[in-house]
């Protein structure tokens, strides 16, 4: 860049001090310009020399690429450790920095070594953040998006909806008592790491085992198809438990799986029953001290129009997890439903920094759903009716993973 200079007249009239003959201001500055634009033109040449040489040997790749883009390439990013670019000249020239990060060079150069700035065209970064932001914004559209034209005449629709929690201290409380939640996200977060042995630490029971899930992009419903019972443990809630069990005990929490259908005779008594197992396996195992009773929910509108609670996990589709966390209103005693609400609201904390939008509102009911029977006991509902089973596992991934970390 050229500097113009203003020439002050006032000053130029007062006396200047002696300077040596050979050498007056004027000469000075009209050298350094001189030899600026000797270096500039060296440069230029230097330029023009390479990029020349490069366009006969790579001639075809030129007019592949174009022009503009392999100038900026070629001049402004690293083709390799043996290849330095005109960057790498012009700074050993300049600053005295080896040309190639050789080993030795570096061990015995007393010069200070540059960082390399490796160029990637504006452009190119605007066009991969777009990309991302449009297959994303694809994707949530896809999730969201319903078209009542599928559904045929004497069906219902499934509807994909968000039904996640505004905070982690979203909780909807159906009880008379009064909660401090703000005191009980500080308790969540004092939650100190458990003791693990090779002793089993959690159960997991299926209360309504027969609960299962949606056909893959069925978007209706009716007595034939999408009917929300099965006695397949392949196919219904009991597959969603033992993902849970297995990604507990892959990270080093030993959990037991109780896979029987408490509904599968009688769906009246199953509490009554799965009451049953879980004091078994408490007997059997007083080392037990969490007991999970993993269902899926059923949210169905008075027009029978069923709800089906979604969102993104890791780029998938993913259903939302709700845990039940029951009281002593209804006349439970010997129950510390409080510590229930606490360890809820821990993996609630978890689900929202690793699993966002995945956690629908934790919700406090006055039945105890079983849970006075162990020392640590919760109702998690994973997902809906509406849900398939692949949205299902998705959540019990991100479940399992959340209450991981309160353990450990």
């Amino acid at each position: 860049m050229q500097t113009e200079y203003k020439v002050d007249t006032a000053a130029e009239k007062a006396p200047l001090p002696a300077l040596p003959p050979a050498s007056p201001p004027k000469k000075r500055i009209r050298r350094a310009i001189i030899a600026q634009r000797f270096i500039c033109a060296i440069c230029a040449t230097v330029a023009l020399t390479v990029l020349t040489m490069s366009a006969v040997q790579k001639i075809d790749e030129i007019l592949t690429r174009g022009v503009i883009n392999y100038l900026s390439d070629e001049l402004l990013s690293i083709n390799g450790e043996s290849s330095p670019t005109l960057g790498d000249r012009i700074s050993y020239i300049a600053f005295g920095s080896p040309i190639l990060p050789d080993k030795e060079i570096f061990e015995t150069s007393n010069t200070v070594s540059l960082p390399r700035i490796y160029y990637i065209p504006k452009e190119k970064i605007a066009d991969d953040i777009f990309s991302e932001k449009e297959e994303y914004e694809n994707k949530v559209f896809d999730l969201y998006a319903f078209d009542y034209s599928k559904v045929p005449a004497g069906a219902y629709p499934i509807i994909p909806t968000d039904l996640a929690a505004n905070s982690e201290t979203d909780i909807k409380n159906e009880t008379t008592y009064s909660l401090d939640i703000n005191e009980i996200a500080k308790d969540a977060k004092l939650l100190e790491a458990v003791p693990i042995t090779d002793e089993p630490l959690v159960l997991i029971v299926h209360t309504h085992g027969t609960e299962s899930f949606a056909e893959v992009d069925a978007p209706f419903y009716n007595d034939k198809i999408n009917y929300p019972r099965s006695e397949d443990v392949s196919k219904n809630i009991v597959a969603v438990g033992k993902v849970i069990a297995d990604e507990l005990n892959r990270a080093g929490i030993p959990t037991i799986h109780c896979e029987i259908m408490h509904d599968k005779d009688s769906y009246i008594n199953a509490y009554e029953r799965s009451a049953e197992s879980i004091k078994k396996y408490l007997k059997k195992y007083p080392s037990i001290k969490y007991v999970f009773d993993v269902h899926r929910d059923s949210l169905i509108r008075s027009d029978l129009t069923k709800l089906k609670p979604v969102t993104l996990h890791d780029g998938e589709p993913c259903a939302q997890v709700m845990m039940i966390v029951g009281s002593n209103e209804k006349g439970a005693t010997l129950y510390d439903w409080l510590s229930n609400l606490v360890l809820a609201e821990a993996i609630q904390q978890n689900l929202f920094e690793d699993a966002t939008g995945v956690a629908r509102q934790i919700y406090l009911r006055g039945a105890t759903y079983n849970q006075q029977h162990a020392k640590h006991g919760i109702l998690v509902e994973v997902g809906s009716c509406g849900n398939t089973l692949s949205e299902a596992k998705n959540a019990a991934h991100a479940f399992a993973s959340a209450f991981a970390k309160v353990i450990k």
